[in-house]
């Protein structure tokens, strides 16, 4: 490796660590910051009972709030992007908002960007807006400002539009910039889904504003001029505006905890709970695994090795076979399965699958340990080869020297780092180097949790039961696997909701399938990968390819071992699967494809774009974005668009979601490759849709791969 391409990675490394040192406060610094950071309002936003604060959350804080007054409840979720934005997602149920009688279910999306930080003598200032592409009826735009006295006292002030401009409301100061923006196009609080922004910051404006006291860590009393009238509530719903003054007192037991009671317009009663947590902060921050073992020193130097079941000292004159016999049985102890190991004279190439480590440094560094520990002392390098069903991804070089010299030093994960060379592994003869570990074999029965939440008519459900199934590969890059889902309990087939699409009904009929197939095949396919060239990878899956559809299906990976641009493509033929889950099908068939381009834009935040054919037949592009963690939390959103019109669409106008992603060993501390995923559509229609095909190319590979290993190689000596 050049001294240039040295000193371009430790300088990306310096810089990952030092922003992670940054950017990941202590426990002790976030049990402060939710301990006095922001409240949130009834929207979910930072803020006060109604109005918004000029404040931000902690970076990368995810909040989720319940609140309820009398015919209204909202859950929210929130996510602090970035230090400076926060977005959350809103589900509303209102009694006789617009007519009497009739509950509304609305969702809807809420964006605060900061201009300004608080410093000595300026305050935080935020410019927000709150149901965005929702039905508007809760549509409002603000600015706001919040100040900081004597680290007990906030004090808010600001200006609004839209509902935050009903009362008091006074000529729109943004008119005397353009005439456009002293009225607002009126509303017909339709089916939402689409961004109104011809209505943004427009007609009559509003003041706002409000004082909080923090009496102690667990207490805040709060004062609130409030600038919303409630017109719809008071028209239909009989509510009683008698003041703009709201009060509230905000309890909170423990950090991340967050208790509300509220007296509203001098009418009513309201409450709040909300919880939060941040994805930095794991419930175990330093793992809850093994120690690995010690370095294992040559030049005549011991180690006991007794208490990891390991040689107190290197296996030298030993035959080959020996040799493997113990690194096999040692990488298995550790959650490694060996599949290829040749010795060359001072050099030893492995191949090798992390079983148990979602960390693909972590695995690297435990293998490092244990060929440390066994390898005879002649071998110096160690040519590391993790693999993806039997194929290469990169070729890890670790110099045996450099783990004896950096075990101790205080800098040695940047050190190691930049001493390792990482390569694409390309071909290298893998079906050879690894035809001895074949065929394998691994069957399981697990519980599984399949939740559908925020719908139109039901804010959550959810089915719980059991998993069974295996996998069986003959041949390296060759998997034959399959899933039956037995259905214990749950709700999720008691949705009365039925499909009124005029496009094909590909995914909107997914009630029919809860109603008749509880229990079914969720897959059973044949998969083959393998490494069409430098760079490149690929992919074949014919079968029983999701719960809704079977058929074959290829793709086409060009993934450089370092840079932030990758580029693939993907085609499939695919058949509807029938309602009952077994191997019938009905009667229509598509061909659907995209092409993709991923690229990471350093500091964990991800783009993605994919554009092509979806399964209702519609061409259009999906936009994907989500910040990922070095601990493995994702979470993002993505929007699609295709020639479908908002009218053949339906309600929602366009398909748009959140996601998260969240490993099981940030939840529990103990290494695991599983974890639990779920998106959050405000409704699921048929433009837009797309094929969910098992082990997508780019997700898989990237964990082997830069930027991904540079971000967690901190794991190299846990």
């Amino acid at each position: 490796m050049s001294s240039s391409t040295r000193f371009h990675r430790a300088t990306a490394l310096g810089t990952c660590l030092l922003l992670s040192s940054v950017g990941a406060p202590s426990a002790q610094e976030l049990a402060y910051q939710r301990a006095t950071q922001p409240t949130l309002s009834f929207y979910g936003m930072p803020g006060l009972v109604d109005m918004p604060s000029g404040e931000m959350l902690p970076d990368a804080e995810v909040t989720a709030l319940y609140s309820y007054y009398p015919k209204k409840q909202r859950f929210a979720l929130g996510f602090q992007v970035t230090p400076w934005l926060y977005a959350s997602y809103q589900y509303s149920v209102s009694e006789d908002i617009l007519t009497e009688g009739v509950t509304r279910y609305d969702r809807a999306f809420g964006l605060a960007a900061r201009l300004w930080t608080e410093n000595a003598w300026r305050p935080s200032v935020i410019v927000g807006i709150n149901d965005m592409a929702g039905t508007s009826i809760f549509a409002s735009e603000y600015i706001t400002a919040t100040k900081t006295f004597q680290d007990r006292i906030k004090v808010t002030g600001g200006i609004g539009w839209g509902r935050l401009g009903s009362y008091g409301g006074f000529k729109n100061p943004l008119s005397y910039i353009d005439d456009r923006f002293e009225t607002r196009p009126d509303t017909d609080f339709g089916e939402g889904g689409t961004f109104e922004a011809g209505q943004w910051f427009r007609g009559p404006a509003a003041l706002f504003g409000g004082v909080e006291w923090q009496v102690n860590d667990q207490w805040t009393a709060i004062l609130e001029y409030s600038s919303d009238a409630y017109e719809n509530e008071v028209a239909n719903a009989g509510y009683e505006h008698n003041t703009p003054l709201n009060f509230g007192l905000h309890f909170r037991p423990q950090p991340g905890l967050n208790i509300g009671a509220y007296a509203l317009n001098g009418s009513t009663f309201g409450i709040s709970a909300s919880i939060t947590a941040n994805p930095k902060s794991p419930p175990f921050r330093n793992g809850r695994e093994t120690a690995p073992p010690p370095i294992s020193p040559r030049s005549g130097g011991t180690v006991d090795l007794a208490a990891w079941d390991l040689p107190s000292r290197q296996l030298d004159g030993q035959s080959e076979e020996t040799i493997r016999a113990q690194v096999e049985a040692a990488f298995e102890a550790d959650g490694i399965r060996l599949e290829g190991l040749e010795i060359d004279g001072d050099s030893a190439r492995v191949g090798f699958t992390a079983t148990r480590y979602n960390s693909q440094p972590q695995a690297l560094g435990r293998a490092s340990r244990i060929l440390a520990a066994i390898l005879p002392s002649e071998v110096e390098t160690f040519v590391l080869q993790p693999l993806f069903y039997g194929q290469g991804t990169s070729s890890i070089t670790i110099v045996r020297s450099d783990l004896e010299d950096l075990e101790a030093a205080p800098d040695r994960i940047w050190r190691s780092y930049v001493r390792a060379q990482i390569e694409d592994a390309g071909d290298l003869r893998f079906t050879d180097f690894v035809a001895d570990a074949y065929p394998q074999q691994r069957w399981y029965a697990r519980p599984y949790f399949a939740p559908a939440l925020f719908d139109p008519d039901d804010p959550f459900r959810a089915d719980f039961g059991v998993d069974i199934g295996g996998s069986y590969a003959p041949l390296p890059g060759l998997v034959l696997s399959g899933n039956y889902r037995q259905k214990l309990f749950g709700n999720r087939d008691e949705s009365t909701r039925s499909s009124d699409s005029v496009l094909p009904h590909v995914r909107s009929d997914v009630v029919e399938y809860d109603k008749n197939g509880a229990s079914f095949i969720s897959h059973l396919t044949a998969e083959y990968f393998f490494r069409p060239g430098q760079n490149l990878y690929g992919r074949t899956t014919a079968g029983l390819l999701e719960r809704m559809y079977g058929g074959v299906s290829a793709e086409l990976l060009w993934k450089p071992i370092e840079g932030p641009l990758a580029l693939g493509g993907e085609l499939n033929y695919v058949v509807q699967r029938d309602f009952e889950g077994g191997f019938g099908f009905q009667d229509y068939d598509t061909v659907t494809g995209h092409v993709s381009a991923y690229y990471e834009f350093g500091g964990g935040y991800f783009g993605q774009i994919d554009a092509g054919k979806y399964l209702a037949g519609d061409y259009g592009t999906t936009l994907q974005f989500s910040r990922d963690f070095v601990n493995g939390v994702r979470l993002g959103a993505f929007a699609t668009r295709t020639d479908v019109s908002y009218e053949d669409f339906g309600e929602g106008s366009f398909d748009k979601g959140i996601f998260l992603e969240v490993p099981f060993a940030w939840v529990s501390g103990v290494p695991s490759r599983r974890g639990f995923a779920t998106a959050i559509r405000p409704i699921q229609r048929d433009g837009g849709a797309r094929l969910a095909v098992r082990n997508r190319l780019y997700p898989t590979v990237k964990t082997y791969q830069d930027p991904e290993m540079r971000e967690r190689w901190a794991g190299y000596w846990r």
